[in-house]
Parts: structure tokens; C-alpha cells; sequence
């Protein structure tokens, strides 16, 4: 067996990123920037008014409250370049282009307006309220960055350099494929004698999805050596996740299976953490295959601290594991074993303090050892027992607090 760190290393070693496609901006959102997006044209275009009020030469306001003869009025949207004689305002409205001379532009709060005159009662400084052409950005300028996870903000300001598709890097193919003799689908239940409901390759394909990836649920495959081989042989996509079939005994297929598909490019078969030991690895050019346990809780774990980093790095993201957080033990958390184990948790809040506790039920075919719980909780090697009010970092199982370009285990 090979220490999770080790395994970490094996599945992220020369992993590159997808290839580049055009993405709808509306589609855009929290996927990775493929290349740097450049300014094709100034932002903004000309000067204009940040405000609502008066344009005028700042040299015409001398003297306690000038009146000023209102000559004009330009809206926003209006593309007129129409001077205006010194001693006069224009009446000008926020976005309108401030009209050539004018140089300030006096917020309608500190005006008083009679019939076509105005009285500035508050003097602005020169420039005030105006915001110059290619004060956001200039010709040239790179706005938006190469790995950049987008956001709506990013898109808006695309947008508004004419674009309408961004370069993004490709979302991963995953295939997954449950193996078992035992499997039915949920429309079956309930089992008979025997029988278990495949709820594996359902919940794997949420995690794919949420991540962005495309999942393929394909089905189940009986314990026949042959037939699991030829199913996952023809399998074209970036990823191919099994479950079941990943251990030693009689009907365990799957890691002969993908020794047999990846050859030299054949990684690991187990890992010293529990649950999620039988987890197996291989890479057959760029196209990555994990065989994960059988067992529900298993497969999820194994999930999250293999395959979620590989499907990260494969979308481009440069921060890949989750970033541990501290929380206050709310019950005594039982000493470490002979392997790694990752218990499951529940966090909240307690009178501002974060706290977790340790679910009791910790078997990997126990569903509601995950279900319902939010964090995972990692005990070493012969850990000792802690206390009640010990604080410890945990590792969440959803994305509220990030992630960190190394490994963070919690």
C-alpha cells in the first residue's frame, strides 16, 4: 500500500489541463480562463458623467454662488460632441458623454436651478465627477488572466469589449461504471434477497456534475473479467471511474482490468487510508481511469481526495485541494488506528465558534455515516484520543470555504 500524499503525487504528476474551447459568456461562469483576454478598445470610450448635474468649465465658477446660463442638455446614450460658450452650464444626466470644454461636472445637489439659469451653491474641485476615457482600461491592456475562475463580474466586463464567447478549457468526460452481480437500478426497488440498489454511479455523477464535468452513467456490468475489459476498453472519455470489484476475492475484476488497459501507465492499487483502500489508478495516454470501492462511503471519500483534485486540474484550476478549517471538538474523537482515516462530521455554528462532531456510526457501508454530514475528519496513525474542546482542522465536504494549491488533507 501506497500513503495518500504518494497516490496524490502518482494521479497529478504531468496532469495538464484540457484543450481550449469557446464558451457562451452565460455559460461561462465558474470555469477557467484557457488564455488572457486582451482590451480591444478603451474603457470607457470618451469621458463622461458620473453623476447627475451640471457640466461646466471649472474657470467659470469664480465667486461665491456664479449663476450660469443652462445652454444644453445631453442624456446618456447622446453622441453629439456639441461645445458650449464659456459663462453657460449643461444640464447633463450619469453615462452622458461631458460635451467638449467641459472640464467638472457639479452634482445636481449642489445647484439650485432657476427658470434657465443655475446657481451653484457648492463649489466641486476641478474634474470632479467625471470619469476619463480609459480609466478602467486602455488599448492593449490584459484584463482578465489565464486561470481565472470566472464570475459574473468577469463576464459583465467581456462584455462590454464585445465579446460573447470566452476561451475556457474543455469540461471532462467522465464514464462511470458500476460492477456487481448484485446491482439494480432505484426504479427496481425494492431489492430482492441479495439485491443492492446502485446509488454509487448516481451520487458520482452529482459530484462530476457539481464539479462541471460531464457525467455518463453507464450502467452495470456483471462480475465477468471478459465483458468489464471489453466495456471499459472501448470507453473514449477523459476519465473512467468503476466502482466495485476493487479488491482481492473471487469476482474482483477491475484492477486487472485496468492494469491490463494502462500497462506502464498503471499507477497504484490500494492506499493507506480508511475507508477507500481498494482504490486503484491508471492512466492510458491522457485518458485516466480510478477504480473505486464498492462500499458507498468508500467510494465517496475516495472520491474526494482522488478524483476531485484530478477533475480540478484537468478544468485548469490552479487551487485544487480542499483548504482545511478549524472546529472545536463537541465530543471526544476516538484514537487513530493502523491506517489513515478520514471519519465523517457534522459542523455548525455554536455562539460564533465553529464545532464538529464525529457521526458514531463509522462503517464504510453505513450511507448515513455520510449522509446528512457536511465535513471529513482525519485521524493519523496511532492519534491519540481528544478531548471535548480540543480544536482540529476538518475537511469539507462542500465548496463555502475554498480551496489551496497544496495538499491539505484537514
Amino acid at each position: 500500500m501506497i500513503s495518500i500524499d504518494t497516490a496524490q503525487s502518482i494521479i497529478l504528476h504531468h496532469l495538464q489541463a484540457l484543450d481550449e474551447e469557446n464558451s457562451p459568456l452565460v455559460d461561462s461562469i465558474g470555469r477557467v480562463l484557457s488564455s488572457d483576454l486582451t482590451a480591444n478598445y478603451t474603457l470607457p470610450g470618451w469621458d463622461n458623467s458620473a453623476m447627475d448635474g451640471f457640466a461646466v468649465r471649472f474657470s467659470d465658477l469664480s465667486g461665491p454662488d456664479p449663476i450660469l446660463i443652462i445652454s444644453d442638455e445631453i442624456a446618456a446614450g447622446d453622441g453629439s460632441e456639441r461645445p458650449f460658450k464659456a459663462q453657460t452650464a449643461v444640464r447633463i444626466f450619469t453615462g452622458a458623454p461631458v460635451p467638449p470644454g467641459a472640464d467638472t461636472v457639479v452634482i445636481q445637489e449642489n445647484c439650485r436651478v432657476q427658470e434657465n439659469r443655475v446657481c451653484i451653491h457648492t463649489k466641486p474641485n476641478l474634474g470632479a465627477n467625471i470619469r476619463k476615457r480609459g480609466s478602467d482600461l486602455d488599448m492593449g491592456d490584459i484584463y482578465l488572466k489565464k486561470g481565472r475562475v470566472l464570475t459574473a463580474g468577469d463576464i459583465s466586463l467581456a462584455a462590454s469589449q464585445g465579446r460573447d464567447w470566452l476561451p475556457v478549457h474543455r469540461r471532462a468526460s467522465v464514464a462511470i461504471v458500476t460492477t456487481g452481480n448484485e446491482l439494480i437500478e432505484p426504479k427496481e426497488a425494492p431489492p430482492a434477497r441479495g439485491q443492492v440498489v446502485d446509488g454509487n454511479s448516481i451520487a458520482l455523477a452529482g459530484c462530476v456534475q457539481e464539479m462541471g464535468g460531464l457525467p455518463h452513467r453507464l450502467g452495470s456490468l456483471i462480475d465477468d473479467a471478459d465483458l468489464i475489459y471489453e466495456k471499459l476498453n472501448e470507453l473514449k472519455t477523459d476519465i473512467v471511474i468503476t466502482t466495485g470489484g476493487a479488491s482481492v476475492g473471487k469476482f474482483d475484476h477491475v484492477a486487472a482490468t485496468i492494469e491490463r488497459l494502462c500497462q506502464a501507465g498503471f499507477g497504484f492499487n490500494k492506499v493507506a487510508v480508511k475507508p477507500g483502500k481498494p482504490v486503484i489508478f491508471g492512466r492510458r495516454g491522457r485518458q485516466l481511469f480510478f477504480g473505486l470501492p464498492g462500499n458507498p462511503v468508500s467510494a465517496l471519500v475516495a472520491f474526494e481526495l482522488f478524483v476531485r483534485p484530478a477533475l480540478r486540474q484537468l478544468h485548469g484550476h490552479r487551487s485544487i485541494f480542499k483548504a482545511p478549517i478549524d472546529a472545536t471538538l463537541d465530543a471526544p474523537l476516538k484514537s487513530g488506528g493502523r491506517r489513515v482515516e478520514y471519519r465523517r462530521g457534522r459542523c455548525w455554528n455554536r455562539a460564533g465558534q465553529r464545532v464538529v462532531r464525529v457521526e458514531d456510526k463509522q462503517s464504510s457501508g453505513a450511507l448515513t455515516s455520510i449522509a446528512g454530514q457536511d465535513v471529513l475528519v482525519r485521524v493519523d496513525v496511532g492519534q491519540t484520543a481528544l478531548m471535548a474542546g480540543t480544536t482540529i482542522q476538518v475537511l469539507p465536504l462542500n465548496d463555502e470555504f475554498g480551496y489551496t494549491e497544496e495538499f491539505k488533507s484537514g
